[in-house]
């Protein structure tokens, strides 16, 4: 009964961002155009400046990289293009789809394939690098998603992912203005997973976050862990905020964690 429930609910995540592919709700341009992944990508990296050296992009040459969830493909191009041997896979046919799309139109080689984050198509040791940025956290079973991960990588082979963050000033603001915004109970529940999943979109069938300590026993299996917190440059915010979360709170109060480590 509870694989079945999990299975269903997997299948309305599938269905959500296979209607949704995350980065096309930030452009009003045709899906799998040139200009379409051009304004995508300069979308994400103005918004989120600390992608490049945060996220290493420059750092793999040579190695085979996995990314879990890649969405558009904005971020497996730009290892690509550093030179990684890159493989994306996603659980929706539509996102995988627009990445085999966007590498043609780069000219950069690539693989792109549908998958399940909790059922990974590949040998042990397969990449010297697994990558995942915003996707764990949509699958029911995120553990089973890390241990996935620690099987396909390689010994000695580097993990960067990021997960929300319950320990996050958007957590701790916002969930309160959330319930007194619906009239919700100052004891339920599900507040903060409700007040997470609508972050993706009111529909989105699926999100959670955690602390920094589940995120340590999460990932026991791996060493020399670091944690990272990050936001985006929220257009919504006026300068002055942005300008303080940034440098200020984002880096131990963001809601984006950004987990580091290697499989011992």
């Amino acid at each position: 009964m509870i694989q079945e429930s999990s299975e269903q609910l997997k299948q309305q995540v599938r269905a959500y961002w296979d209607a949704h592919p995350c980065g096309t709700q930030f452009t009003h341009l045709e899906w799998g155009s040139k200009q379409f992944f051009d304004e995508v990508e300069r979308f994400r990296y103005d918004t989120q400046p600390f992608m490049r050296n945060l996220m290493e992009f420059d750092n793999f040459r040579g190695k085979r990289l996995l990314e879990i969830g890649c969405g558009l493909g904005t971020d497996l191009l730009q290892f690509a293009r550093a030179g990684a041997v890159v493989t994306g896979v996603d659980l929706t046919p539509a996102s995988v789809e627009l990445v085999r799309k966007r590498f043609v139109l780069e000219g950069v080689p690539g693989n792109a394939q549908v998958a399940d984050a909790e059922h990974l198509p590949f040998e042990d040791n397969s990449f010297d690098v697994v990558y995942s940025f915003g996707v764990l956290h949509h699958t029911p079973n995120t553990q089973k998603a890390i241990d996935e991960v620690h099987r396909v990588l390689k010994p000695g082979g580097r993990i960067i992912i990021m997960l929300y963050h319950t320990g996050s000033v958007h957590v701790y603001l916002g969930a309160p203005l959330y319930r007194m915004a619906h009239k919700l109970k100052s004891g339920a529940r599900s507040l903060v997973e409700d007040w997470v999943r609508v972050y993706d979109g009111a529909e989105n069938p699926l999100g959670k976050a955690y602390s920094r300590s589940q995120l340590r026993t999460m990932f026991v299996e791996f060493k020399n862990l670091q944690f990272t917190g990050c936001d985006p440059i929220r257009r919504k915010y006026p300068a002055a905020v942005n300008w303080l979360n940034q440098k200020l709170l984002s880096h131990r109060w963001g809601f984006w964690m950004v987990i580091k480590g290697e499989k011992g």
